[in-house]
């Protein structure tokens, strides 16, 4: 196989786990947590069940596969940002560079859907806590082994809750999708603005004991 037949076909893997991923939050919005079968699924994205399953081993994996994706992507940007950088600047660059991406686009029409069926809302609270999980493990990798164990799982909840809660807020304050993105990436500054004027870097990693004294 050659490197342009390997391109072409890697490039036609990814269009197709974005179609399947398209089609899941579509059948969600329009139809419901409880449509969202294997066979709508792959129906609305014009390919096989067994396609699907090739690339999702879960029904539920195709609507947040790219999400789940996303936030370890932008933890190990994190970690791999300057040792020496406040976490503060690396982590509004991280956010600023996918602000304009599709996963915030996603998780504001996983909100709407999760706003008007509970059982989407259930769906929607355990998906964030995994995610608020995985954070708070990246954290520790940013901070290091030393980090308080407190600070780090506190400001892991307040960072995902910071995200979640402008993510409502935008969806609630407008029902146009341009203008709640527009929203939606203010008030993320605005949100981490606030966020890391509460919480102390310095804090981070707790003094050790004088044990001279």
């Amino acid at each position: 196989m050659t490197f342009q037949a390997a391109g072409v076909r890697e490039r036609r893997k990814v269009e197709t786990r974005a179609a399947l991923t398209a089609a899941a939050i579509q059948v969600l919005v329009e139809e419901g947590l409880e449509e969202l079968t294997a066979d709508r699924i792959a129906e609305v994205a014009g390919v096989s069940r067994r396609t699907l399953f090739n690339y999702f081993p879960r029904v539920e994996d195709v609507l947040t596969a790219s999400l789940e994706a996303a936030t370890v992507e932008t933890i190990d940007a994190i970690v791999d940002r300057p040792a020496d950088e406040p976490l503060r600047t690396s982590a509004l660059v991280v956010l600023e560079a996918m602000i304009d991406g599709p996963v915030f686009a996603q998780a504001r029409e996983l909100e709407r859907a999760a706003g008007r069926s509970t059982a989407t809302r259930r769906f929607l609270l355990e998906f964030e806590d995994r995610q608020r999980a995985a954070l708070e493990e990246g954290l520790r990798r940013r901070l290091g082994e030393d980090a308080d164990p407190i600070y780090v799982a506190s400001l892991a909840a307040a960072s995902f809750g910071a995200l979640c809660a402008v993510t409502r807020l935008a969806v609630s304050a407008s029902s146009d999708e341009a203008h709640a993105a527009e929203l939606h990436k203010v008030w993320i500054r605005r949100a981490m603005e606030h966020l890391f004027a509460g919480f102390d870097e310095a804090a981070a990693v707790p003094a050790r004991p004088d044990r001279g004294n």
